[in-house]
């Protein structure tokens, strides 16, 4: 910590709050069970591991951040008090995951860690340390999905959203424009050098060139080096905040800021953290040397959940963000269409200020997320332009973007005007939201609650950046604070206004203490304070420059009294209404109404005034707002609620009607009596449609289909003059008729967009609308007395000289005076519908009726309401009297009651679903075998303790292996893929993809290298052998065929890994070389390689029990070297040679099946090649590089059974062909070959499920053409040209060699599928044998996959595995005496022991040092110490297995 930082935290007081550690897990308040969230429990099943996040309860006390007024210093302190917390809170935790062996990344921004590849064990382990918060899985969130729009025929200088907002008057009225802020995004990135931004970057120096650090976090991995945008979604934010080219494309509201940006949106909920957090201590490029200085002042954050949410989702870096005084703008969510609950999240949190968008005529957006958010908070705060907004895109260019997403920037950009006029406001958060609220210009909408002042579609208005700036403390500036308190008690009043009049003004509400302070220009203020509950009172107060004022009010409370009453349709049905009451005002008091009977009770204040305010919860209902005075008694408010005129369809039980016509063009075709005239002659066709051809928005701010003339779609050259007629209509009783509708005539010029009138059915028209010369949108409403009394009226919509202009759209018309909702029969059914084992509530569930299936209700949760229990439906019947009704949840069982629904009134009808659930006892089984016939069982048992019967089906998962070495060392599989192993060779050698040698090729033996854990040797192979093929059975590896470089042999051996030796079977029927060969329902099939004549057809199978060999089925396209893979219980052979030659390369790919003796013939691979590596992962066959005949590949491609096809994957990180391949772990495993023309020892690893390679270790030699087997071991090779090698080496880790992808080769499970009756239970039982390659601790989990509504977590199975009782420890080291009398380690050292049974080579890694495990059985040993340039030393020795065998050599120089 810098000395500035720390003074400023000990200044301060920004310390972590205190969370004591307890070293014991049971002393933890809060469960463990009950930290691991649900999504995460969800995200285990059926999974050896997952990713998850750790947050932690302790959080830094930043509560004195704001008080710091150096703008370096606050942030400085802030971030060193967040740092400091999470060090302090994380230790123990982070010391465990090392332990564990486990990826992670820390956080300090939020107090949080994200741990990879996590188990269910490793969860429950970290759950269980009393300073985790919770555990919780991953969220997916991005960049909302925005609507393009319609680009203008002409460049608007100052875009409508800068014009609507005034802030083309700021720059005006003040010469502000922003300078001297630092605006940021956290988006997709930007295009740092478009022309209307690549000036505002703070990347660019004077000198024109460009400085990136601090400027710039790569967080999604996409630019390193500089700023871009790969989607487009950033630089239009940005665009909008900050763009402007100097001419004529002046798109931002504040263009002389500066900007930076982060593309954290949205590779992964860790990138979104990650930009958060350097946002508020920015670092250069390689993400060294934080500077909180260099922080932003304001934020813009378009993006958000996709759906309706308030999950709190990057909190903690808000919170942090307000601390350190940054501005976070949110976006509110594109959800609107979804209605009063589609605020999205972090938008919709109280502590985040977001926008809503509205359009061009000030409508709100139907696609704006609305309704309130977390704990009922009024969202969106504000609105702001955000249709059809044009700004800037990748490629210099420019678009136009419609969403939610660009009304946040205009808000962000008029911050910046704000801060740039007025300096006092940098960084006061609380003051420049109240600003805000205070100007934005009131747009009343009831549609989801709320008042013309605050109401959840558009906030508290459209915003006003003029209106903000003039409100503001421009000049001699003071603070005025306070707090106020409960005059008996003396507690502060939370939500009391404080209204302050004078050179400044301002409406203030007090916080959780009741303390207020605001920012104004000194002079004499007036001061009048009110709360709910209280009697108002007033007072003054003087405030001075550059200090600070204090007024304190301490307030009587007033005496309470109930008001009460019903709540009711008042349309017709009279039903009882479930609907919130609320009393206006600062109170917030309300009661939800009980749905069955619509009765509700308030109390408030005697002897005043209100208004209560009544919000129908089932929709299409108004909100009604009633005054009401009350005494010193109670009273009695009884609301009857009409339905919403425009919600005909939306309220229950009604139905749209009028006294004339109502139309809504809701069926896509021309509505009965409708009639569309085409007047072009000849006729053109291009006539008025019902079904949206041109796929617009509906903009004349109804909502659903529409009737439109759409002349922009049909495009250039045509004419229009049509007219949309309407039947005739009977107005004979009413005496007020007129024509109202809602359209969008969007004019170009020239067309005309009439409406006409006829009284007489059609024989004569008048035109009583003329719209020739401008743009309208919206409801139109004209007055046509002439039609009152008439039986025989029509209205047209006449469109005519239309050519490639825009078009017109109609809806909603009424030809009448109003539109009637009419009630038909029925009745409402409302209700619960409950667990019977748990007695919760069920979400989700839908209840239907059984005579008429399509009225359904799902039932919902009910946070907002605490008086009524979640699992809520409500649905409207239109049938009455004794029906059946059935409630269906998933993996519940469906019940049916029979509901007597009542007309006109709410009927009440609960439901209990029964379900199996499961009890599994114990969690986890745990053996201790020793190799290699250890084998025990170990059993569990299922009860089903729900009331249904449970359908059961068990599986096997693989889990991780810890292998231990000689050396006593232990290590994980992931520990092994991510070792360096031996330092990397790279032979630059003859190679050839020919069959034997030919001539000359003369390449010696490779030296050995330099040995490195975790690649260990093995025996070495009987002969010198190279194209071999090896296949892993029953825990034993088959070498089959290949040859010595020169010729090919009909030799094979396998290898016991228990007894380290390899031992003779019987010989193929002929001599092969790269033959295709796997292991298939516990036999051998081997086919075609290199045969006296080139490929050759013949396929044998082997039995090992007879140690026989068999002809079977030939093969109709015989290769050599051709990839192999076994999938689905058949040998797959890939490509290949298709001479001696083996040119040309064969794309062909076949298929054998054992059981039917048969070959199928595949798709053909995408490349003609051979040695390709392949193997089966998963589901598929996967395939990278070979040789095409020119060149090796790094291409590769993943055959899918199901549909014959191929997909491309990932590249290979290089080239390769001739490779060492085989499959373990879920992966596709490759090592050595020629790669990049070079034979080496290098390997890489593909990750199918996340299509990705990854690095393997360092092989310790470099071969190709070698063999290789699940194990993973590597046997044979060349080391250059023909030159065969026996050296062959094991890769621990990878032992799993099971047929199916859903098999534990070590573990065996009695049970694979049954159902459980209620109360019935299955004993488990669970083998396991030690019949595996190495010592260690092996583990897996038993799936337990059930159609019941709970989860259940697997059953963990360990299997910790002791070595043979013949092995012993044979280790050492091998040092040199040189020249200078000095020891010195010789790294690299051949280590040859031979036996009468086995020879093995091994060499010493850098610290002179080898360690393995040898049988007894193989004494004595002839051990051989060597090394170019010393004296080799010969020496017996045996292994004893109760004690290491120790052999250190020290080795003398051959010459000095």
């Amino acid at each position: 910590m810098s000395a500035i930082a720390a003074a400023a935290v000990v200044a301060t007081g920004l310390t972590a709050t205190t969370v004591a550690a307890q070293a014991a897990p049971q002393a933890d308040p809060v469960p463990a069970a009950e930290k691991i969230k649900p999504e995460l429990t969800k995200a285990l099943q059926g999974k050896t591991a997952t990713d998850f996040w750790v947050r932690f309860a302790e959080r830094a006390d930043l509560s004195q951040a704001a008080k710091i007024a150096d703008w370096n210093q606050r942030g400085t302190a802030v971030a060193a008090a967040l740092r400091k917390t999470a060090a302090e809170s994380q230790a123990k935790v982070r010391a465990e995951l090392d332990g564990m062996h486990l990826k992670y990344e820390a956080f300090w921004g939020s107090n949080a860690i994200k741990v990879s590849g996590g188990s269910v064990g490793h969860v429950q382990k970290l759950a269980a340390f009393t300073e985790v918060e919770g555990l919780y899985a991953p969220v997916q969130y991005q960049a909302p999905k925005v609507t393009a729009g319609t680009s203008g025929h002409t460049t608007m200088a100052v875009e409508w959203g800068i014009a609507n907002i005034n802030a083309d008057d700021v720059w005006s009225t003040y010469g502000v424009k922003g300078a001297g802020i630092t605006i940021a995004n956290i988006d997709t990135g930007v295009q740092y050098d478009h022309p209307s931004l690549v000036n505002q970057y703070r990347g660019k120096k004077a000198d024109g060139t460009f400085d990136h650090n601090y400027n710039w976090f790569n967080a999604a991995g996409t630019c390193a080096a500089a700023p871009c945008d790969t989607n487009g979604h950033g630089t239009h934010t940005m665009g909008t905040m900050a763009g402007s080219d100097g001419g004529a494309n002046q798109i931002g509201v504040a263009p002389d800021v500066k900007w930076i940006a982060a593309n954290g949106c949205c590779p992964s909920d860790a990138a979104l953290i990650t930009s958060g957090q350097w946002m508020l201590e920015p670092t250069n490029l390689a993400g060294q040397n934080p500077d909180a200085s260099k922080r932003p002042n304001i934020i813009n954050n378009s993006w958000g959940s996709q759906s309706p949410s308030n999950d709190p989702f990057m909190e903690d870096i808000a919170l942090a963000w307000e601390a350190s005084g940054i501005f976070g703008m949110w976006a509110n969510g594109n959800s609107g269409a979804l209605g009063c609950q589609s605020s999205g999240s972090p938008g919709s949190r109280i502590i985040n200020y977001s926008a809503g968008n509205y359009d061009i005529n000030n409508n709100i957006s139907n696609s704006s997320g609305r309704g309130v958010g977390q704990d009922g908070e009024i969202k969106p705060n504000i609105s702001a332009p955000g249709t059809n907004v044009r700004s800037a895109i990748p490629g210099s260019g420019y678009a136009n973007f419609s969403g939610t997403s660009m009304a946040s920037p205009h808000v962000a950009g008029a911050i910046a005007l704000l801060w740039s006029a007025a300096p006092s406001l940098v960084g006061n958060i609380p003051a420049t939201k109240a600003l805000l609220d205070n100007t934005a210009t009131d747009k009343e909408s009831s549609q989801c609650g709320g008042t013309a002042d605050d109401n959840n579609v558009f906030g508290e208005g459209r915003l006003d950046a003029l209106a903000l700036l003039n409100a503001a403390p421009i000049g001699d500036t003071g603070t005025l604070t306070g707090k106020v308190t409960n005059a008996a008690t003396g507690a502060g009043i939370a939500g009391a206004t404080v209204t302050v009049t004078g050179p400044t003004e301002r409406q203030l509400t007090t916080g959780a203490d009741g303390t207020y302070s605001t920012l104004v220009n000194a002079g004499d203020y007036n001061l009048a304070v009110s709360a709910f509950g209280y009697k108002s009172t007033t007072g003054t107060a003087a405030v001075t420059a550059n200090a600070t004022t204090t007024k304190d009010f301490a307030l009587t409370a007033a005496p309470l009294v109930n008001v009460g009453g019903t709540v009711t349709d008042g349309s017709g049905h009279g039903w009882p209404l479930y609907a919130k009451v609320t009393v206006e005002g600062p109170g917030g008091v309300f009661d939800y109404t009980t749905p069955t009977n619509g009765r509700y009770t308030l109390q408030v204040p005697s002897n005043a005034s209100y208004t209560i305010k009544v919000e129908s919860q089932i929709p299409g209902y108004e909100t009604v707002s009633k005054p009401l005075v009350v005494g010193a008694g109670n009273a009695t408010l009884n609301v009857a609620v009409p339905v919403r005129g425009d919600s005909c369809l939306t309220a229950p039980g009604y139905v749209n009607g009028s006294d004339g016509v109502y139309e809504t063009f809701e069926s896509g075709v021309a509505p009965a009596g409708w009639t569309v005239v085409d007047n072009t002659v000849p006729a053109s066709g291009q006539v008025w449609t019902f079904n949206n051809p041109g796929n617009r928005a509906n903009l004349t701010g109804a909502g659903g289909k529409f009737a439109i003339i759409d002349s922009d779609k049909y495009g250039s050259g045509g004419k229009q003059n049509s007219s949309l007629v309407s039947p005739k209509v009977d107005l004979t009783a009413v005496t007020a008729p007129v024509i109202k509708f809602a359209q969008d005539f969007n004019y170009l010029g020239g067309e005309k967009a009439n409406v006409e009138l006829s009284i007489d059915g059609g024989t004569t028209w008048e035109t009583v609308l003329t719209q020739a010369t401008a743009d309208v949108r919206g409801v139109k409403e004209i007055a046509i007395p002439q039609a009152a009394g008439k039986a025989e009226v029509q209205v047209r919509f006449h469109y005519f000289d239309g050519s490639y202009d825009w078009w017109w759209q109609v809806d909603n018309v009424l030809i009448g005076s109003k539109v009637i909702c009419q009630p038909v029969n029925g009745g409402l059914v409302t209700g619960h519908v409950t667990d019977t084992n748990t007695g919760g509530a069920i979400n989700g569930a839908v209840v239907s009726s059984g005579d008429k299936p399509a009225e359904t209700a799902t039932t919902v949760a009910t946070p907002a309401d605490t008086g009524l229990a979640d699992g809520f439906y409500w649905l409207f019947s239109s049938v009455t009297g004794p029906h059946p009704f059935t409630a269906k949840a998933g993996s519940y069982t469906s019940k049916t009651s029979v509901v007597d629904v009542e007309a006109d009134w709410t009927t009440p009808a609960s439901f209990a679903l029964d379900a199996g659930r499961l009890s599994v006892t114990p969690g986890s089984v745990e053996a201790t075998l020793r190799m290699p016939t250890g084998k025990t069982t170990k059993s569990f048992t299922v009860t089903n303790t729900g009331k249904a019967p449970v359908d059961v089906e068990f599986g096997e998962v693989e889990g991780d292996v810890e292998i231990l070495g000689a050396d006593g060392s232990r290590k994980t599989r992931e520990q092994i893929e991510q070792s360096d192993g031996a330092p990397l060779q790279r032979l630059q050698v003859p190679t050839s993809f020919a069959n034997k040698l030919a001539g000359k090729m003369p390449v010696p033996a490779a030296k050995p290298g330099i040995s490195a854990d975790p690649w260990t040797g093995i025996s070495n192979y009987p002969a010198t052998v190279m194209d071999n093929r090896t296949v892993n059975l029953d825990g034993k590896v088959y070498s089959i065929a290949g040859g010595n470089g020169s010729a090919s042999t009909a030799n094979n051996y396998v290898y016991d890994p228990a007894a380290k030796t390899w031992t003779a079977i019987a010989p193929l029927p002929g001599a092969r070389n790269a033959v295709t060969a796997g292991a298939v329902g516990g036999r051998i099939i081997v086919s075609g390689g290199w045969g006296a004549s080139g490929p050759d057809a013949a396929t044998w199978s082997y039995d090992p029990a007879a140690n026989a060999w068999t002809a079977v089925k030939a093969n109709p396209a015989p290769r050599a070297a051709a990839g192999q893979a076994v999938l689905g219980g058949k040998l797959y052979s890939i490509g290949g040679c298709t001479t001696a030659a083996c040119t040309p390369m064969s794309n062909t790919v076949v298929r054998y099946d054992p059981a039917s003796d048969t070959w199928e013939t595949l798709a053909n691979y995408p490349a003609a090649v051979a040695f390709v590596a392949c193997g089966a992962v998963g589901d598929a066959v996967v395939c990278t590089g070979g040789n095409n005949g020119t060149a090796g590949q790094k291409t590769g491609a993943s055959y899918d059974p199901s549909s014959n096809t191929w997909t491309p994957i990932a590249d290979a990180p290089a080239d390769n062909w001739a490779a060492s391949v085989a499959t373990g772990g879920g992966k596709l495993l490759v090592v050595g070959g020629v790669q990049g023309a070079a034979v080496t020892n290098a390997g890489f690893a593909y990750d199918a499920a996340a299509n990705t390679w990854s690095s393997l270790p360092n092989a310790n030699t470099p071969r190709y053409r070698g063999g290789a087997a699940c194990g993973f071991y590597k046997v044979g090779g060349s080391s250059g040209g023909f030159t065969a090698t026996a050296d062959s080496e094991v890769l621990p880790g990878f032992e799993d060699c099971a047929d199916a992808a859903a098999d534990v080769s070590w573990l065996t499970i009695d049970q694979k599928a049954l159902t459980l009756a209620p109360g019935a239970k299955v004993v488990v039982k669970a083998t396991m044998t030690a019949a595996v390659d190495q010592p260690g601790k092996y583990t897996a989990g038993i799936s337990i996959k059930e159609n019941t509504p709970y989860s259940v977590a697997n059953v963990g199975v360990t299997m910790n595995v002791n070595p043979p009782t013949t092995w012993g420890k044979l280790l050492g080291t091998v040092t040199g005496i040189n020249c200078q009398g000095l020891s010195v380690a010789i790294p690299g050292a051949t280590v040859q022991v031979d036996s009468w049974a086995m020879s093995f080579t091994f060499t010493t890694d850098a610290e002179g040092g080898y360690a393995y495990w040898l049988d007894r059985r193989n004494n004595p040993l002839t051990i051989i110490a060597a090394k170019d340039g010393w004296k080799p030393q010969v020496r017996q020795s045996s292994v004893n297995v109760n004690t290491p065998t120790t052999e250190d050599f020290v080795l003398k120089p051959v010459k000095c």
